[in-house]
């Protein structure tokens, strides 16, 4: 008779998939995982994977079958999913790449992708029993599949997260970069547009702003510059322009409600009472009304200029 807490503790730290070679290991022997197999309490997914019937149908387990059956990483959509970047394009599809020589019979809704210079630096073997590209080199595959300008935010938020560190992502774009490979061609010009020394953005609609008011023709934004209030507390607004006194802060409702908006509202008193000004958008002015915003700003900032210049 199978214990069936081994079956659990092996199914249930899997996402609901093992192989016949991990139950070997267990102790079951393979006329118990067969019998189960012919009961249905496990069901074949592939070359030896075997999923547990008990276990809900998830996205997770849908990637781990693909992994285990194709003994690849995770890579592309399936990737940036999991790893959870924004503007990630949607996919119905499990992506996973391999190397290149090898013969692999993908499992259903498994979209497989070969590829020559498949570093084990770039696998991570997650506890799950997941392998899935690692960030940094998950932006290489992102170059192909997203624009230039969601690219950036990609990076962006890679940044911010500390998913990765600039050096890293740097190392991986120019050790795959080949002319025949868009997606490390899209990232090395992404890589080069951005200042080294450029704190990272935080979110899209800071990204998105900071793009729109430099096409208007801003000087550069420095983001989040220290500024200290006449208290002595030192904060650092989203973008500003130092040298003019001139800051912007970047709201959104999931950070900028209730006590939170209270606090800013008093931030932005001691930071005027400190000599500067600071200027608040929402994300609808961003996302519904962007030109009339940055226009609005751009008046804001000659006002706010003159007075410090002509004082």
């Amino acid at each position: 008779m199978v214990d069936e807490a081994v079956l659990a503790a092996e199914f249930s730290r899997r996402h609901g998939v093992s192989t016949r070679t991990r139950l070997l290991a267990r102790g079951l022997t393979s006329r118990q995982i067969d019998t189960l197999i012919r009961r249905r309490r496990l069901i074949k997914a592939g070359q030896g994977v075997l999923v547990d019937a008990c276990s809900p149908h998830t996205f997770l387990r849908d990637v781990a079958v693909s992994c285990a059956a194709t003994r690849g990483a995770a890579s592309h959509h399936t990737a940036l999913r999991i790893w959870g970047f924004r503007k990630a394009p949607p996919s119905d599809d499990q992506h996973v790449t391999v190397d290149w020589a090898r013969r692999v019979a993908a499992p259903p809704r498994t979209v497989l992708h070969r590829c020559t210079a498949l570093h084990e630096l770039d696998i991570v073997s997650r506890l799950d029993g997941i392998t899935v590209l690692s960030p940094a080199r998950t932006m290489v595959d992102a170059g192909a599949l997203v624009p230039a300008a969601d690219l950036e935010s990609m990076l962006e938020q890679g940044l911010s997260d500390t998913k990765f560190t600039l050096h890293t992502v740097t190392e991986v774009c120019e050790r795959l970069w080949h002319p025949a490979r868009p997606g490390a061609c899209a990232l090395a010009r992404v890589l080069g547009a951005r200042p080294i020394a450029q704190r990272p953005v935080r979110s899209d609609l800071e990204l998105r702003l900071d793009r729109a008011l430099r096409a208007r023709g801003f000087p550069p934004l420095v983001r989040e510059h220290p500024v200290r209030l006449p208290d002595g507390a030192v904060v650092h607004p989203d973008l500003g322009i130092p040298e003019d006194r001139f800051y912007i802060e970047v709201d959104h409702p999931t950070w900028h409600t209730g006590a939170d908006a209270e606090y800013d509202s008093w931030r932005d008193k001691q930071v005027r009472l400190a000599g500067n000004h600071v200027e608040r958008v929402s994300n609808r002015a961003i996302d519904d009304h962007l030109e009339e915003t940055v226009e609005l700003l751009w008046n804001l900032w000659h006002a706010a200029r003159a007075v410090h210049r002509g004082a």
